[in-house]
């Protein structure tokens, strides 16, 4: 591998830290784990349904994580579980009205900050972003695989 791959490698790498680190600040003012935090975002911005499994997949996190999490959630009276007819034990995630008013409150300042952020790129580097993104993570997840 030449030195300039090595480098470019380097950057990509530090810059997704200090995404991650951006975030982690971000979130560390509400008392919430970073993990905690996706959960909240899954169920307030993103909207729609999602059991356990499904944020489990959507948001890379663990089984055990995201129950443990939802589990705490639910004692609080953020959230209820609710069975999804035909299924063994599919449980929807929903949010009460309660859950939902916490939930704001963490997550949309970061939300729309987000979106301020996103719109101070041009149309063309939007669309860049993601694809690029999107195919570095697919290259380095067969990568993975491969070996």
């Amino acid at each position: 591998m030449s030195n300039s791959v090595k480098e470019q490698i380097e950057i990509i790498n530090q810059q997704l830290k200090e995404l991650a680190g951006i975030y982690q600040d971000a979130v560390g003012v509400s008392d919430i784990s970073v993990n905690e935090f996706w959960i909240w975002y899954a169920l307030v911005v993103m909207g729609g349904e999602y059991s356990q499994q499904d944020i489990c997949n959507a948001w890379s996190l663990s089984k055990q994580t995201v129950n443990t999490i939802i589990m705490n959630m639910a004692k609080k009276g953020f959230v209820t579980l609710e069975v999804v007819p035909g299924t063994r034990n599919r449980k929807l995630i929903r949010l009460t009205a309660a859950g939902r008013a916490y939930g704001e409150s963490i997550v949309m300042p970061v939300s729309v900050a987000e979106e301020r952020a996103f719109d101070k790129l041009s149309d063309d580097d939007k669309i860049a972003f993601s694809a690029i993104l999107g195919r570095y993570i697919e290259a380095l997840r067969d990568e993975f695989t491969l070996t």
